[in-house]
């Protein structure tokens, strides 16, 4: 009988700090050492933290599903990509999902009948955001979808990680950890900041299984000093193959990236998130000014809860941006686009108006 590959799955809403823990468990993982495969679920039309992943560590196999979530609209692909990470041979996976989707229904798919012969769930860790999480709940109270979602990805886990506590009041961290046992009050917890947990219980499980002394001796490779020492949340990386695809004409592309229902009960009236996202390329040859696009940023206000790409500035070259929770960060890379791009996360984005405002930041250049 073909021995089970166990499975990790990280949730959690938009910026909270999932791909930061993911490159912590990873770097770890190198270490021990276990192969480690990921299949990466992004909404936008780029594969962004995919790449990120597969340079800084070649020996990770990476898949990666676009343009959807996982537990709903490319729920048919998740098992096509299980699959195809199990024929390289893993000892672990970890599933990363998006910042909309409710990992109950991921979750039921790995017990499927097309994945449970090879499968077994280790744990499902979900990232809260310390600063954020009760102004999202109060934002969204109307959207009954989102609600489920970001409750679903609390009520499933048995590990939650409190995330950006440095952003947050002692104060506000405990009210966010009284409100998360309301929803779940058997999960391990801890709070942290940039997503620095103690991984060796998250992985005892995996070890109890593997026998990692009989597995061929791996050549030891350090984890990457970026994400072990660095305090940014994102870890710039080089990447070979990102950037606008040649195909992309001048005008902006429009990506409603949680316009359905999770839903999957027919039954049920539907009720639709109205998180939307929106993919901006910076088609003008010449480099963007930073401070042009970091006024537009901050100028859309409240409806822009996610912000993320590669911008070609004229003094700093490629620069990869992260915008979350009204912070801005930038980090150098050496990233070879020739066209940068950003894609924007929002509530019900006034696109006619985004776009002018895009175009007006290179008016003049």
């Amino acid at each position: 009988m073909m021995n089970k590959v166990p499975v990790i799955l990280i949730s959690g809403f938009l910026g909270s700090g999932k791909t930061t823990l993911l490159l912590r468990l990873l770097a770890h993982t190198r270490q021990i050492p276990l192969r480690a495969a990921v299949l990466m679920n992004e909404m936008g039309e780029y594969d962004v933290d995919s790449a990120i992943i597969s340079e800084e560590m070649p020996d990770v196999t990476v898949e990666g599903l676009l343009e959807g979530c996982i537990c709903c609209s490319k729920r048919d692909e998740l098992a096509g990509a299980l699959h195809t990470l199990l024929s390289q041979e893993p000892d672990l996976i970890f599933i990363e999902t998006t910042g909309v989707a409710n990992p109950e229904q991921v979750l039921e798919e790995l017990r499927s009948p097309l994945l449970a012969d090879r499968l077994y769930q280790v744990h499902s860790i979900s990232v809260v955001d310390a600063e954020l999480f009760h102004e999202y709940n109060s934002r969204f109270t109307a959207d009954k979808e989102l609600v489920r979602t970001l409750h679903g990805q609390l009520r499933t886990a048995d590990f939650i990680v409190v995330n950006k506590t440095d952003a947050a009041s002692s104060r506000e961290v405990t009210k966010v950890v009284k409100s998360i046992r309301k929803l779940n009050d058997t999960a391990k917890l801890q709070t942290t900041e940039y997503s620095r947990v103690d991984l060796e219980p998250l992985l005892e499980p995996v070890l109890a299984s593997t026998s990692v002394a009989a597995k061929p001796a791996q050549t030891p490779q350090p984890a990457p000093a970026q994400v072990q020492l660095t305090d940014a949340p994102f870890v710039p990386i080089p990447v070979k193959s990102i950037g606008r695809p040649s195909s992309v004409s001048r005008s902006t592309a429009f990506k409603v990236i949680s316009a359905h229902s999770h839903d999957h009960d027919p039954k049920q009236p539907h009720s639709f998130s109205r998180l939307e996202s929106l993919t901006l390329h910076q088609y003008s040859p010449q480099p963007l000014e930073k401070q042009r696009l970091e006024n537009f940023l901050t100028g859309l206000g409240s409806s822009l809860l996610r912000a993320k790409g590669y911008c070609v500035l004229p003094q700093e070259g490629t620069m990869l941006l992260q915008f979350s929770g009204n912070h801005l960060e930038w980090q150098p890379t050496a990233l070879p686009v020739s066209q940068g791009y950003v894609t924007l996360i929002g509530e019900q984005l006034d696109k006619a108006s985004i776009t002018d405002q895009w175009e007006q930041c290179f008016i003049s250049l």
